[in-house]
Parts: structure tokens; C-alpha cells; sequence
């Protein structure tokens, strides 16, 4: 059955076995469709501009291609429901259930989906610009290739989620979980990711460049050939995590916590390191020029081949380290624990 055929709002909710219709391109702008039932019905193409949908069941129902922009889906229960490429700019999906919806190349721009459950939902290639997705659930959901420059993520929850190559520029992850996500070469350049927990996750080849990660937990966490170019990861936990390769020059890194991780040929010239633990890490021909490693924790660290040129290692503690080929030349050492035991005058 065809939308043309009804001539009032009130026949659309008449008709029996409503999930089974075709209503393809129906136009219902600023309709009141609010706790409704409309499980498993084919909107796909519907123009929805400003309608009120709160509550509504929309399970497994076809919306793809559909104008969804300023409508109010509030609590509405979008699980498994296919909204590929549908238009929600400005939408409001607070709370919405849209567990397994598929949303790829959807526009969700400036939409708020705050405290919104998207468990293993399909958001391949969705513009979320300026969305706002504090305290979302987004465990197992896949925005490969999203846009999420702006977004507010917030304490949002990304476990497992699969973020490679997404754009997000100057987002806002505070405190947000992010238990072994997969951000392989996702951009988050001047993102906020203060206290957010990135435990195991893999970001190799991401640009964090000026991002703020103080006190984020980066224990185990994947960053080789990262950059990481004038971040602040103070007081950040970097505890076996596999740093290789990376780019950290001028980053930030006083009282970070790098016990035994890997920063083997990792650029961190001029990289303030004062009080950080770097205890049994791996620094082998890693660049240290002028980086400040002042009161640093060196111990059993392997510094073979690394470059110190010009570094402050002043009051430093380096008992057991490795410093075979390492080049200390001009380096600051007053106050240093050398290997050996014996402290620099």
C-alpha cells in the first residue's frame, strides 16, 4: 500500500498489521507519531522533518534515506532499525535505543544521542559533527571513517569499539572509557582526553598532536608510530605501553607513569619528562636531545644507542641502566645516580 493513498494522519495508524506496510516516501513533517508501534514498517525515503517520535518502537523498520532533521526521538527503541544515510541533523536521540542499527553514512551533525545506548551499532562513515554523545554507550560500534570533529563523548562508553581512520579533531573524550578500541590512524588532534581510560587500546599511527591526555590510562596501550607532537599526557599511566617509533618531540610528559614501555627510536626531543617513571623502559637509539629528565626515574632502563644530547638529567636516577652507545654529550647530570651508583657532582 502506498502512502498517497491516505488522506488523513489518523488512516496511517488504522490500517492492520502496520509493520507490514509500505509507506515509502510518505510525507509526515512535524507529525505526533509518539509511542507508537511501528516495528519492522518501511519508512525508507519518509520525510519526518520536526515529527515527534518518543517513545516509539521502531525495531528492525526501514528508515534509510530518511529526513529525520529536529525530530524528537527520545527513548524511542531503534534496535536493529536501518537508517543508512537518513538525515538527522539537529535530532534528539536521548536515550534512544538503536543497539545493532545500522547508521552508515548517516548525518547526525549537532544531534544530541546523550546517555543513548548504540551497543554494536553501524556508524561506517556517519557525520557526527558537533554531536553531543556524553554518557553514550557505543561498546562493539563500528564509525570507521566517521566524522566526529567537535563531539562532546564525554564519559561516554567505546569499549571495543572500532574507530579506525575517524575523524576527531577537537572532540571531547573526558573521562570517557575506551577499553581495547581500535583507533588505528584516527585522527585526534587537539582532543580532550583527560581521565579517559585507553587500557589496551591500539592507536598506532593516530595523530594526537596537541591533544590533552593528562592523567589518561594508556596502560597497555598500542601507540607505535603515533604522534604525539606537543600532547600533555602529565601524570598519565603509559605503563607497558609500546611507544616505538613515535613522535613525542615537546610532549609533555611530567610524572607520567612509562614503566617498562617500549619507546624504542621514538623522537622525544625536547619532551619534558620531569619525574616520570621510565624504570626498566625501552629507550634503545630513542632521541632524547634536550629533553628534560629531571628527577626522572631511569632505573634498569635500556638507553643503548640513544641520543641525550644536550639533555637535563639533573638528580635523575639511572642505577642499573644501559647506557652503552648512548651519547650523554653536554648533557646536564648534577644531582644524577649514574649505573654504577655513583652521583654526578
Amino acid at each position: 500500500m502506498k502512502a498517497s493513498q491516505f488522506s488523513k494522519k489518523a488512516e496511517f495508524f488504522s490500517q492492520p498489521e502496520i509493520g507490514e506496510i509500505n509507506f515509502v516516501g510518505i510525507k509526515l513533517m512535524g507529525a505526533d507519531l509518539s509511542n507508537s508501534n511501528l516495528n519492522r514498517i518501511n519508512l525508507s525515503n519518509a520525510v519526518l522533518k520536526g515529527a515527534s517520535l518518543t517513545k516509539t518502537k521502531l525495531i528492525r523498520a526501514n528508515l534509510s534515506d530518511a529526513d529525520l532533521r529536529v525530530t524528537n526521538l527520545k527513548s524511542a527503541q531503534l534496535i536493529e532499525t536501518t537508517l543508512s544515510r537518513a538525515d538527522l541533523r539537529e535530532a534528539i536521540l536521548t536515550e534512544a535505543d538503536l543497539s545493532g542499527a545500522i547508521l552508515s553514512g548517516a548525518d547526525l551533525s549537532e544531534a544530541d544521542i546523550s546517555i543513548a545506548t548504540l551497543i554494536g551499532t553501524s556508524l561506517i562513515g556517519a557525520r557526527l559533527k558537533g554531536a553531543n554523545l556524553t554518557k553514550a554507550n557505543l561498546s562493539g560500534a563500528t564509525l570507521s571513517r566517521a566524522i566526529l570533529t567537535k563531539a562532546d563523548l564525554s564519559q561516554a562508553t567505546l569499549s571495543r569499539a572500532i574507530l579506525s581512520e575517524a575523524d576527531l579533531r577537537v572532540a571531547c573524550l573526558k573521562r570517557a572509557s575506551l577499553i581495547r578500541a581500535y583507533l588505528h590512524r584516527v585522527d585526534l588532534r587537539g582532543a580532550n582526553l583527560t581521565q579517559a581510560d585507553l587500557s589496551e587500546t591500539n592507536l598506532s599511527g593516530a595523530n594526537l598532536s596537541g591533544a590533552n591526555l593528562s592523567g589518561a590510562n594508556l596502560s597497555g596501550a598500542d601507540l607505535s608510530q603515533a604522534t604525539l607532537s606537543t600532547a600533555d599526557l602529565s601524570e598519565a599511566n603509559l605503563q607497558k605501553a609500546n611507544l616505538s617509533l613515535a613522535v613525542m618531540n615537546s610532549t609533555i610528559l611530567e610524572k607520567a607513569n612509562l614503566q617498562g614501555a617500549d619507546l624504542s627510536k621514538a623522537n622525544l626531543s625536547q619532551a619534558n619528562l620531569f619525574e616520570a617513571n621510565l624504570s626498566q623502559a625501552n629507550l634503545f637509539e630513542a632521541n632524547l636531545f634536550k629533553a628534560n629528565l629531571t628527577q626522572a626515574s631511569l632505573v634498569r632502563a635500556g638507553l643503548l644507542l640513544a641520543n641525550m644530547l644536550k639533555a637535563n638529567l639533573s638528580s635523575a636516577n639511572l642505577i642499573g641502566a644501559n647506557l652503552i652507545g648512548a651519547s650523554l654529550s653536554e648533557a646536564y647530570l648534577e644531582g644524577a645516580i649514574m649505573p654504577q651508583g655513583a652521583t654526578q657532582c
